[in-house]
């Protein structure tokens, strides 16, 4: 049984508590802006968990190019086992130093066996330069 994908997730890192629970830290809720490019992002991390399925599948993440078609980084090979329809299995892929040299939306895939799960964007962009303060005007 072929399982679901029940969440992918794009943070600064990725915790497990001593309960099992996961905390994500700097979640990329709408991508990041930067100073300038080349821009290099010490770390990040993808975490995608499965759900509902059984037996043994192969995850690979891929990102890619803001043109969407070129790849950007590829995650590595991982293999998941679902025991049973109620296991559940989370994998955490970790990205260094990775040198962003454009800004753009870049597309996250997950694959699951070769076949697409999810796709969803994640922005690179300038941020805006701080605003400059107002001269003083001269007093009389």
């Amino acid at each position: 049984m072929i399982p679901d994908i029940q969440f992918s997730v794009l943070c600064d890192d990725v915790r497990q508590e001593i309960n099992g629970h996961f905390q994500f830290l700097g979640v990329f809720g709408d991508g990041i802006a930067v100073k300038q490019f080349p821009f290099r992002l010490f770390r990040f991390c993808i975490a995608n968990r499965w759900v509902c399925g059984q037996g043994d599948f192969k995850q690979k993440t891929t990102i890619f190019m803001p043109d969407g078609k070129t790849p950007f980084l590829q995650g590595r090979e991982v293999k998941i086992h679902l025991q049973n329809g109620a296991a559940n299995h989370t994998s955490i892929e970790q990205f260094l130093g990775t040198e962003f040299k454009e800004a753009g939306t870049y597309w996250i895939e997950v694959n699951l066996d070769g076949e697409l799960r999810a796709r969803y964007p994640f922005t690179v962009r300038l941020a805006p330069a701080p605003a400059q303060p107002a001269p003083e005007a001269p007093t009389a």
